[in-house]
């Protein structure tokens, strides 16, 4: 079995240190950036794979990631590997394990399915209207064929702003105003994985139900990552307290709770969780610096 490693993104600070430590871990590694960035590509034991980028950037940049992370894949794929973990140029794993992210992919793998997707509990998002709930777009790993289920390029257009799914326009058509308002890339990701993978199976399925029996969502922290910010210092993967993330636990548990779209914020106790969010953010920025120093 040959398990492979899509490093997709810009060459930037931090793209160095990654580009040293993962290929050790895998059978064949990919580096996906632009062809811009071509004479910025340090030396290392992996295939670098060229894109230039499309006319149209999408909203927060969406149309960019999509882009370098299918045609990763692609190599990843015509080179053999059975699976592959989507990773990000500005993002260090200093104990990823490639046994562990096997066997959470491999963990009870539903029906039609070869395997599940293994991805951090945290900025999945369970929200109402359902096409508005979140997966991350950090990090995840499975079967090539359910990868390219999640970030294939299949039927999606590059000159949009942002795609929205045919069921969903169906689900959602004259009940939502300023749609991009609410319609981040995570919610992207999710919304197009959700119709391929209903497409699949040939029934329609919730965020909590995808999350539980096809996701395995786990604490970002077992990874002891740094993400590098790109002029100094770090960022933080974990966001706001006052929002229903998802979280390894509460997967375990079943423990669901839907949101509002919107990011809305009502009530006292969120309120007060909203204005000490920033320390939450600031907390593990400040944790990675001292680690890296330390390091």
């Amino acid at each position: 079995m040959k398990i492979g490693c899509v490093i997709q993104g810009d060459v930037r600070r931090g793209t160095s240190w990654v580009l040293n430590e993962l290929p050790r871990l895998f059978d064949f590694t990919v580096l996906s950036t632009w062809s811009e960035d071509k004479d910025l590509v340090p030396p290392g034991a992996y295939t670098l794979a060229l894109s230039n980028k499309p006319n149209n950037y999408g909203i927060t940049n969406r149309n960019l990631q999509r882009l370098l992370t299918s045609k990763g894949i692609q190599v990843a794929r015509d080179a053999g590997c059975e699976y592959v973990l989507k990773w990000r140029t500005d993002m260090l794993p200093t104990k990823l394990d490639v046994s562990q992210l096997l066997e959470w992919a491999a963990y009870k793998i539903p029906s039609g399915m070869n395997s599940r997707i293994a991805m951090p509990a945290f900025r999945n998002l369970s929200v109402t209207p359902d096409w508005l709930s979140s997966i991350p777009d950090l990090f995840a790993f499975g079967h090539i064929d359910e990868m390219e289920m999640l970030w294939g390029e299949a039927n999606f257009d590059y000159a949009l702003d942002m795609n929205i799914p045919n069921e969903m326009a169906k689900d959602l058509s004259g009940k939502l105003q300023n749609l991009a308002s609410f319609y981040c890339a995570e919610s992207e990701l999710y919304a197009i994985f959700k119709e391929r993978l209903q497409l699949h199976l040939g029934f329609r399925l919730t965020h909590p139900q995808i999350a539980l029996d096809y996701l395995r969502l786990f604490d970002h922290r077992r990874l002891g990552i740094y993400w590098f910010g790109r002029e100094g210092g770090f960022r933080s993967i974990a966001q706001g307290w006052e929002h229903h993330w998802w979280t390894e636990a509460n997967w375990q548990r079943a423990d669901i709770k839907i949101s509002p779209s919107g990011y809305l914020v009502s009530g006292i106790r969120d309120k007060i969780l909203a204005w000490c969010s920033p320390f939450r953010v600031m907390t593990e920025q400040y944790r990675q610096a001292i680690a890296w120093e330390v390091r």
